[in-house]
């Protein structure tokens, strides 16, 4: 019988505003960058999970398993080995934590200038050209003026010859029965 304490509640990738995902998954030392969009749209070709954390009965969290390259335009970016030394994630820490550490990791790829972000040709009324080419300077227009990401620690995630699962978690259900932030 299950009890309303241990019901999931839909949380997870279908209720996020973010444009692009990050899942920082330490074990293969890869970050796996995709469109939130693509994500969902390959949901139901994934493997559904159900997610567990020690000390708990019953299941915290469900979603399912995607290759990460089943996610179009999902792509993989190794990083410098001093940054995930630096870094130190660790899987025994808490979610929060891990989760705090996975973001600091993103976010100094971005001011680094090494993580994807999208770009997009913005074209005017007067179908004017979007991107101009000007001696050998090339000037573009961005599509948006803000950019949400989700980052996700994906412990075990990752390709399978680098020693992860094989696949990333996309959670689609969670109870936060430690009361994590």
């Amino acid at each position: 019988m299950e009890t309303n304490q241990n019901k999931l509640f839909a949380y997870g990738i279908q209720n996020e505003e973010s444009h692009l995902r990050a899942h920082v998954c330490p074990i293969v030392r890869r970050i796996y960058v995709f469109p939130t969009k693509n994500g969902l749209a390959v949901l139901s070709d994934g493997i559904e999970t159900m997610g567990y954390q020690n000390g708990v009965l019953g299941a915290t969290a469900s979603g399912f398993r995607v290759k990460p390259f089943d996610i179009p335009k999902c792509v993989s970016l190794q990083i410098n080995t001093t940054a995930w030394d630096n870094i130190k994630l660790d899987k025994n820490e808490s979610t929060s934590i891990k989760g705090q550490k996975a973001v600091r990791l993103v976010v100094a790829m971005i001011k680094a200038g090494v993580f994807p972000l999208p770009l997009g040709c913005i074209v005017d009324a007067n179908l004017k050209k979007s991107i101009e080419i000007k001696g050998n300077d090339i000037f573009v227009w961005t599509v948006k003026d803000r950019i949400n990401i989700q980052v996700k620690c994906d412990f075990p995630g990752g390709e399978k010859e680098l020693g992860g699962t094989g696949f990333l978690y996309l959670q689609t259900a969670e109870r936060n029965p430690f009361k994590y932030i």
